[in-house]
């Protein structure tokens, strides 16, 4: 049940709004391929953390210049688009979800590590842009989750306190970085499974779709 304590909804987007992670991962690995670059999935989790500008430096040395970060980094996110643009959709419920929030008065917020171009692909896409009264991405941060900044970041664009916003995330660092922000957080079990989150997290609720969601 959504508690009427809340006036707004803070949303990440990979795998929160579309589950899309498998994507970003088969991207991450192919366009490291193409820079004669291999690592293992465990290096992949361990180094996927943050903005892109924190991310590539991991893969590729700290040697970079920023403009060489941002052009590496756009590529990768290129990638990513055209690999999954042809499976581009909700996840079940959602479009309904944002509605009935957007009914009721509530506040909704985008709060992501991806850049701007992601964003615009992920909401045109989905047709989902006008229900968003503000929004966070990757380039507006200093600091990528799990630091709270980008939640804090959207709490503030909505004029809402934090203790007044429920967040929705999948990913470990995204929860982290939400309830250090002090907000409640349901979880969505696209990344990990609803048994995972519940070994890491106490969280009241974990859905894998916004149907099981209720008012």
């Amino acid at each position: 049940m959504i508690s009427p304590l809340i006036k707004a909804f803070i949303f990440d987007m990979d795998g929160t709004l579309i589950d899309n992670m498998e994507y970003h991962q088969l991207a991450f690995f192919e366009f490291l391929k193409r820079h004669t670059i291999s690592i293992t999935e465990a290096e992949y989790e361990q180094k996927n953390k943050g903005t892109i500008t924190e991310i590539i430096p991991r893969f590729f040395g700290d040697n970079l210049s920023p403009e060489q970060i941002s052009e590496l980094g756009e590529e990768k996110e290129a990638l990513y688009r055209e690999m999954y643009q042809p499976h581009l959709k909700p996840i079940e419920g959602l479009v309904e979800f944002l509605e009935e929030a957007k009914n009721r008065g509530i506040r909704i917020a985008l709060a992501t590590m991806g850049d701007q171009k992601n964003v615009q692909f992920t909401l045109a896409g989905l047709q989902i842009q006008h229900y968003f009264d503000a929004i966070v991405s990757g380039e507006e941060v200093k600091h990528g989750k799990p630091h709270p900044e980008v939640f804090q970041r959207a709490a503030v664009k909505l004029s809402v306190s934090p203790d007044h916003c429920l967040a929705f995330e999948d990913s470990v660092s995204g929860i982290t970085s939400a309830l250090t922000a002090h907000m409640q957080v349901v979880g969505i079990a696209t990344t990990h499974t609803p048994e995972e989150l519940r070994a890491l997290f106490q969280l009241p609720t974990i859905i894998q779709t916004y149907t099981e969601l209720h008012w």
